[in-house]
């Protein structure tokens, strides 16, 4: 197995930066998931809870400054069957040997997947820095432990990509989203978020004592693509809810700080509810919580 991966991009360093901090805040340990032609990371979490968070980063057009994310990306995975690499990290040690990019200039970040008492990720920088006398260009490597998945749990990872949606919406901006979240989180432990294809969106909490529910006009709704094998005589539905988990879905939305991006919602009615920020056209989040039932 291996796997080289270079950035030089100083704006997808902090994005990447950014990725990691919002799902260390989400779950303790990620998976990366190295693929020829993307590389996944998402958070550890069983396939059956449904819960699902993972961002997406196209590793084509290598070298090219307007369109790829790595200017360098190697990769062979266990064999030319299953050519993959799933590795488990802690999120926790992944922020601290990215964090260096936050407030320092960095001419590249390296990855490279090694082999010491144990198998590691290392995390290369190299940047320029002054002083009075002095132009230096400090080389800085973290080692960070790494758990190789053997094929036989490849399965626990794997992503609900076919999943069929009802209605696709635009979202409203994410900072008036986060306002009313944090609210509403505090009123009860499930917030119902309905769409209608009239544009129509709406999230509702209710308690025995109290409604309360924020409404949205005017936003873009379509239905979402229907399977091939979808029953033909079933009559499509122009309206969709799912009633989620209130603190989950504030949390991702209290992380995401992502300038100029696009958020799209799909709700699977009464069963699953989407939500997809597109950071760039070669880098995107996806966050699917399930239905869930507090009564």
């Amino acid at each position: 197995m291996k796997f080289r991966a270079v950035i030089t991009d100083s704006v997808h360093m902090r994005e990447l930066l950014n990725v990691v901090t919002i799902f260390s805040r989400i779950n303790k340990n990620l998976i990366i998931n190295i693929q020829p032609a993307k590389v996944i990371i998402q958070i550890e979490t069983e396939v059956e809870a449904s819960q699902c968070l993972w961002c997406e980063i196209d590793a084509g057009e290598q070298g090219r400054s307007s369109q790829g994310y790595f200017s360098e990306y190697v990769m062979d995975g266990v064999d030319k069957e299953h050519n993959q690499i799933y590795l488990a990290v802690v999120a926790a040690h992944m922020v601290r040997a990215l964090s260096y990019v936050r407030n320092n200039a960095v001419d590249y970040l390296k990855f490279k997947l090694v082999k010491q008492d144990r198998p590691c990720l290392a995390v290369e920088f190299s940047g320029t820095s002054h002083n009075d006398s002095d132009i230096m260009c400090p080389k800085l490597q973290h080692d960070i432990p790494v758990t190789i998945a053997p094929r036989s749990e490849w399965r626990n990872f794997e992503l609900p990509f076919d999943t069929v949606y009802d209605l696709t919406m635009l979202l409203p901006t994410v900072k008036s989203l986060r306002g009313l979240l944090d609210k509403k989180k505090n009123i009860s432990p499930s917030v119902t978020i309905y769409a209608t294809l009239a544009g129509e969106l709406s999230l509702v909490v209710e308690t025995d004592i109290v409604t309360v529910a924020s409404h949205y006009r005017g936003l873009k709704c379509s239905r979402a693509r229907p399977p091939d094998e979808e029953d033909s005589e079933a009559e499509p539905l122009t309206e969709a809810a799912c009633k989620v988990d209130a603190k989950k879905l504030a949390t991702l939305f209290e992380s995401v700080n992502f300038c100029d991006m696009k958020m799209i919602a799909n709700i699977k009615n009464d069963h699953l509810f989407n939500v997809k920020f597109e950071i760039k056209n070669n880098v995107f989040i996806n966050f699917i919580l399930p239905a869930v039932d507090f009564e």
